[in-house]
Formats: structure tokens, sequence, C-alpha cells
């Protein structure tokens, strides 16, 4: 027998109900929001959904409202998935009317209508974040917060491995030209108008063509370093463009 997995919108809204209010004040509002789910009329949804301001007593009131029109309007996307927090209605009196507590809780959400439902939303992380810190999912924001970092830490990974390919390809191309160029300067005899300093490092790039500057650096005697050899390829290439110049 197979077990129905909950989903994560539901675990969260699970979790709010668990939190029972400490003042009456609260208690009743959260009531007011839960008894919305067994009224048909959607006039009247939105009338006691704007009269829920008037029976506020205190800061505690507010985050009861918004915690319980989470639960029974809101639905929010595994932050792993996703970040979408949204609130559903079927009227737009009633998205209006949970708007404007929103709005006056700094929560300032986008409308849209999708399958003749009236949607707000908000796709920010932070802006979510503070939304389930303020009515006490404490597990939601903390989800959203990590999810937020691996991400962050993620994409500085794969950006820096970008980079690092970008510029092992720059290196791999740069090698395979002055190995090309040496090839020539072999063929035509110029390798013998370098200096032997010069004549060292062409011989041993040719040699060792998969070789890392570094690598190459200490395979002269003596030792040199990787801004060395770079010097050295960077004047064997300036000779071959003069010695071709004189052709």
């Amino acid at each position: 027998m197979s077990t129905k997995t909950i989903s994560y919108s539901k675990q969260i809204k699970d979790s709010l109900k668990d939190l029972t209010p400490k003042k009456k004040c609260c208690k009743r509002i959260q009531d007011d929001v839960f008894s919305l789910q067994e009224i048909h009329d959607c006039l009247q949804r939105s009338e006691k959904i704007s009269s829920l301001r008037d029976h506020f007593k205190c800061s505690s009131c507010v985050t009861k409202a918004l915690s319980a029109l989470f639960i029974v309007y809101g639905n929010v996307t595994n932050p792993e998935k996703q970040y979408h927090l949204e609130f559903s209605f079927e009227s737009d009196a009633e998205r209006e009317a949970a708007k404007e507590i929103l709005d006056n809780s700094d929560f300032q959400m986008k409308e849209s209508v999708r399958k003749n439902r009236y949607l707000l939303y908000i796709k920010d992380s932070n802006k979510i974040e503070d939304f389930f810190a303020l009515i006490g999912a404490n597990k939601a924001a903390f989800d959203f917060i990590n999810t937020k970092i691996i991400h962050e830490v993620r994409g500085d990974a794969n950006r820096q491995m970008n980079c690092d390919m970008a510029n092992i390809s720059k290196s791999i191309a740069a090698a395979e030209q002055i190995v090309e160029l040496i090839d020539e300067m072999n063929q035509k005899g110029y390798i013998f108008r370098l200096p032997k300093d010069l004549q060292e490092t062409a011989k041993l790039r040719f040699e060792n063509n998969q070789a890392s500057m570094a690598e190459l650096g200490s395979l002269h005697a003596p030792q040199i370093s990787k801004s060395g050899v770079k010097h050295r390829l960077d004047k064997i290439k300036e000779m071959y463009y003069k010695f071709k110049a004189e052709e």
C-alpha cells in the first residue's frame, strides 16, 4: 500500500495550524478567517475579510490574520524547485480585500488571473522569507534562506568552473599556436638566429606541448619562473614576426 506524499505547502500549513494563539483577540481573528471556508457567497467572504481590520487589537492579530489567510487561500512552492508564494481567490473582491491587509503589512504582491482564479503572488525569495518569518512558519523561512545560499554557492562554483575552463581553453590555444610557430621556425632555420636562452625555451616548448608554464619552467636548467617562461615565449613570437618581415 503506497503512502501519499504530503505537499510542501500542506506541511507548512499543518505546522501553522499547530500554533495556538496566545491572546483571545488573535484567536478570534484566526477563527474569523477559518470561518470563510463555510461561506459560499464571494461577496460575503470579501466583506468579512475587509472587516477583519476592525477587530485587530494588537500586532499579533495582524500576523495571525496573515497566517490564517495563507492556510485558507495560500500556496507555496518548494524553494528547491521555485521561489513562488501565492494566494488564490474566487473573486476579485476577495483578492482586493486580502491585498489591503497584505499591503498594510508591507507585503505588496503582484496580481494575476489563472483559470478563473484571482491571484496575489510573490517570486522574491527575500520577501517570501520575511512573510513566513512574520507569521511564525520558521521552518519555511529557513528553507528559503538555506536554498538560496545553496543556489548562490553552486552559482559561484559554476561561474568559477566556467572561468577556469575558459582560461584552460585559452592556454591550450596559445600553446598550440606557439608550437606551430616554433615548428615553422625550425623548418625555415629561424630557430638558430635566436639567442641561446630562447632556443632552449623553444625546444622545450616544442617537445612538451602539453606542459603548463610552471612545468615548462621546471624543465629549464637552471629553472625559471612561469613569468620567465611567458616572457621568453612572447620574445620568440616577436622574433618570429620580425624574421618573417625580413623575408
